[in-house]
């Protein structure tokens, strides 16, 4: 069987080179086009991913965490453990649980915890929501 080659570069640099030009940039030891030759980062990134640690405060290791596709979980692993032995708890006791009702018993976990939008974000949220995607 044949091993899978990646088909693009993106995101080919390495959290840590990021975590360090981040730092380096955030302490004004360098600019950001002498950092990202340094570090071997997209200067670009390098730019965005600064601008984000200034305006959210975050530590460079923060900033620099690598993000694959457009959507990003709604709960963490732990959330996800509790919500998954929650739902094992209840068909052992013999509830039916329709996929709607899994539905809405996420969308209010999300909103216990996590979640802060708009009210036509989160009506939009709870239609859209499926199963697969948590």
């Amino acid at each position: 069987m044949e091993r899978y080659q990646r088909k693009t570069d993106r995101q080919s640099w390495s959290q840590e080179s990021m975590a360090g030009a981040i730092q380096e940039v955030l302490e004004g030891n360098m600019g950001y086009r002498r950092a990202s030759k340094a570090y071997s980062v997209p200067q670009t990134t390098l730019e965005r991913k600064v601008k984000e640690a200034r305006q959210k405060k975050l530590s460079s290791e923060a900033a620099a965490v690598k993000i694959l596709g457009r959507y990003k979980t709604v709960f963490s692993e732990a959330q996800e453990k509790e919500f998954v032995q929650h739902l094992i708890h209840l068909e052992e006791r013999l509830f039916g649980i329709t996929l709607s009702d899994l539905r809405t018993l996420a969308f209010e976990l999300a909103e216990k915890t996590t979640f802060r939008m708009s009210l036509t974000r989160k009506r939009e949220w709870r239609e859209k929501i499926g199963f697969m995607d948590f």
